[in-house]
């Protein structure tokens, strides 16, 4: 009976020792794939780097290329004697002059036109349209229903006063500003119906012109 224990212990022992063997085995097996894994993602990323660099050398190196051509070209343009000018340039060539002609009688100070100071680049663009015709204004500018438009003129003037009247009044509150938001729109320039070009509901072509005639001697006054 004793050599039957005896047995089985030196067996349990020699399973163990496998187990322990099959054990250290598999941990290796699985450090060396995660350190192959690893290799792998780390030359993955070295060769996306070299791809995104060579991309880009290849991009600069066409704008280069390309920045030459154009160099190349217009000095190849401006050596050859020039050519007459077709119909269509000529007719471009008249439609600047005359453009530049205006804003020289804007500019102008001994031209027999009216005089105009404007100060400012908004200011100096809607004085130059007097001297288009009926003030630079079409039929089309003309608004027959502004109330239309008021609801969705007062929503962006909230947007972007709001914010700046609660800073400017800390004390009030929050109706109390609103009721400033609105009586400062009721007198707004944004506000649709304090615009210059509006116009009755059913007015008639001869009901518009007279009211260009209108707008442009308000914009002559203004710039007087």
């Amino acid at each position: 009976m004793a050599k039957k224990g005896g047995e089985n212990s030196k067996k349990a022992a020699g399973n163990a020792k496998k187990a322990d063997a099959a054990s250290k085995k598999q941990q290796a097996a699985l450090a060396a794939a995660e350190a192959e894994e690893a290799s792998q993602w780390d030359q993955g990323s070295k060769k996306g780097n070299k791809k995104k660099e060579d991309e880009q050398f290849k991009k600069e190196e066409a704008a280069r290329k390309k920045a030459e051509r154009e160099a190349l070209l217009a000095a190849e343009e401006a050596s050859l004697p020039s050519k007459p000018q077709n119909s269509k340039q000529r007719g471009a060539a008249k439609v600047a002059a005359k453009r530049t002609g205006k804003i020289d009688d804007f500019m102008d100070f001994n031209s027999s036109k009216p005089e105009l100071a404007a100060s400012g680049i908004d200011n100096a663009l809607e004085a130059l349209t007097l001297t288009t015709k009926d003030g630079g204004l079409q039929n089309k500018d003309f608004d027959k229903h502004p109330e239309r438009r008021v609801k969705a003129a007062f929503l962006a003037f909230e947007e972007k006063r709001l914010p700046e009247m609660r800073k400017e009044n800390p004390g009030l509150r929050l109706q109390q500003i609103k009721n400033l938001l609105h009586k400062e729109f009721s007198k707004s320039s944004e506000n649709p119906m304090n615009q210059a070009t509006n116009v009755s509901y059913n007015a008639t072509t001869d009901d518009i012109a007279e009211a260009k005639i209108a707008v442009r001697a308000k914009k002559e006054e203004k710039f007087a």
